[in-house]
């Protein structure tokens, strides 16, 4: 009788580990999976948040969410800290050929003297930078990091957030066909 009840033990043991094992690797499967690119966003359909900060270049300039109205805008998050954004930087120079819209830059949580050194060193081809220092501007948007990359329409409403390095691949088919629904009135 002890010999049936340890061996029900063991079962119970084994199927337990086994059933553990499969969540674990079930759980990794569907993480690895995932777009680390498409981050959920509070401010998808909805408008830009009401804010005045300081232009980066000229701190006599204030920018507001109503400059984002009338056109369609790229929001690019960056930073001088930001490795990621130095690889990324590059190609903004390319898309701001695209006269459809308007690449503006949004310094995140950096000096100003670095993001400008940044900017001397690297190329500005951003319509205009604004100067989000403490994070606050950031956080309205639901930034994780840099870079982060929002697709802005012509009403100021984000349609859509992209973490990480917008290479040409991205740009091309990601936020081509997105601008082109956007002129559509889509």
């Amino acid at each position: 009788m002890e010999d049936n009840v340890g061996t029900k033990s063991t079962s119970f043991k084994n199927f337990f580990i086994v059933s553990l094992f499969l969540v674990v690797v079930a759980g990794f499967y569907l993480l690895i999976g995932q777009d680390k690119t498409i981050l959920p966003s509070q401010l998808i359909d909805r408008t830009v948040p009401k804010f005045q900060v300081e232009d980066l270049l000229d701190n006599s300039v204030i920018r507001s969410n109503t400059d984002f109205e009338g056109q369609i805008t790229l929001l690019n998050v960056w930073a001088s800290w930001c490795p990621a954004c130095y690889a990324e930087h590059p190609y903004w120079e390319e898309y701001a050929k695209n006269k459809d819209v308007v690449l503006v830059g949004l310094n995140y949580r950096d000096s100003k003297s670095k993001a400008l050194k940044f900017l001397k060193e690297q190329g500005d081809s951003f319509a205009w930078n604004i100067f989000d220092q403490n994070g606050r501007l950031g956080i309205e948007f639901g930034v994780y990091g840099a870079p982060e990359t929002f697709v802005i329409d012509t009403n100021g409403k984000v349609l859509y957030r992209h973490v990480g390095v917008v290479t040409p691949e991205v740009f091309e088919s990601i936020f081509i066909p997105m601008i082109e629904q956007i002129k559509k009135g889509l």
